[in-house]
């Protein structure tokens, strides 16, 4: 029986409104935020979706989102759901970013002279992290895992065998995937906000 993954990006945060660049710095989530991610909450309510077990990035603001989605203070710390390192970028405007590249590899190695970490690092390193998780999982087993904009984007583009040309990943989006016999499939991108379907498959 496949194994069901609901991946979360973080609720809105004072960079966010500020439009910083936030990678491994931090920031608390406004109330907009708290907001969107007991939106979320509501929504696997409604939908009767039942978790295991709770993921967070080490990160406060995923944490924070975690705990408010899941009502669960049981929340299991991941180093490796954290978002991109930007380096010396860190908590800079966000208009000082480099162009992305439109083939899905995102800023490549432009952060790793400014003391930042390459994107296909981050792909690598978010496939691993949450390919584990799954592994060890029990059959059947379903589970919700909080992360970023930017590692969220790496690992589904490095995990499915076709990935969907989607950008600007929303706050609290939920991602859906199954894990069977080794593979991730991805059903649909929800924004709870906004009740639509950022993708659908």
């Amino acid at each position: 029986m496949p194994k069901r993954l609901y991946l979360i990006r973080h609720g809105e945060t004072l960079f966010n409104t500020q439009k910083r660049v936030q990678g491994w710095c931090d920031s608390s989530l406004t109330q907009k935020g708290i907001q969107q991610a007991k939106e979320s909450r509501d929504w696997f309510k409604i939908k009767g979706v039942d978790r295991q077990a709770i993921y967070a990035s080490t990160q406060e603001r995923a944490g924070d989102t975690a705990q408010i989605v899941s009502g669960r203070s049981d929340i299991i710390r991941l180093k490796g759901l954290k978002e991109m390192d930007f380096g010396s970028y860190e908590a800079q405007p966000e208009y000082l970013n480099p162009p992305l590249h439109k083939d899905g590899t995102g800023y490549r190695d432009a952060f790793v002279f400014f003391g930042g970490e390459d994107t296909m690092a981050v792909r690598r390193r978010m496939v691993e992290t949450v390919t584990n998780l799954m592994e060890g999982l029990e059959e059947g087993s379903q589970v919700l895992a909080v992360s970023h904009g930017a590692a969220i984007a790496q690992f589904f583009r490095g995990a499915l065998e076709e990935a969907p040309d989607v950008r600007g990943m929303s706050n609290c989006a939920i991602l859906k995937f199954t894990y069977d016999q080794g593979q991730f499939d991805m059903h649909y991108i929800y924004n709870p906000t906004q009740n639509e379907y950022i993708y659908r498959k």
